[in-house]
């Protein structure tokens, strides 16, 4: 399940670029967490893509722009349950086999929707220390790691590998840092 959505985003993006008459710009999404675009939107060079906030689903985080990228996003703020006062999330840590800890969300971008996938599910579970030294072997890949905040504080996203003029951040909702 963690890469079945964007694999169908790539194979329909491969599809249509080789029909005749192809679209030059066009954007596919796979629900809320698999997204793929091409070329731009409304005078954009790319398409604004609304990152929610992990904690309040309802507000945005973020715009990111995406161009010629895929981006997939995994969190634990929609899918999860509580035991006698714990949180348990939907995505396993495979080290452990226990639900993983520490991350409200990852959102990578990369140049393939399946990868994008794979790698947010993969850095949820791996934390954020773990994330950004595989990021160093990936310059290709740019990921936001949102780890629980303090409390009473607002989420504080951890960036890598996504240039600052490719995200624009709701100050209200995050300290970035």
């Amino acid at each position: 399940g963690a890469i079945g959505k964007g694999f169908a985003l790539d194979e329909a993006s491969q599809f249509l670029q080789h029909q005749p008459n192809a679209p030059q710009d066009f954007l596919l999404h796979g629900g809320h967490s698999s997204v793929l675009a091409i070329g731009g939107h409304n005078g954009h060079e790319g398409w604004p893509i609304g990152l929610g906030n992990p904690l309040f689903t309802e507000k945005r985080l973020a715009t990111v722009l995406l161009k010629n990228q895929a981006m997939g996003t995994s969190g634990s703020n929609i899918q999860f349950f509580r035991y006698q006062g714990k949180r348990y999330g939907h995505i396993l840590d495979p080290l452990t086999g226990w639900p993983a800890e520490g991350m409200l969300s990852v959102t990578v971008l990369a140049g393939s929707a399946a990868v994008a996938d794979a790698l947010s599910t993969a850095f949820f579970a791996m934390g954020v220390d773990k994330s950004l030294e595989c990021l160093r072997e990936w310059p290709e890949v740019g990921a936001i790691l949102v780890p629980f905040p303090e409390a009473g504080r607002k989420v504080c996203p951890v960036v890598s590998g996504i240039p600052s003029d490719q995200i624009f951040w709701d100050e209200d909702q995050a300290e970035v840092r």
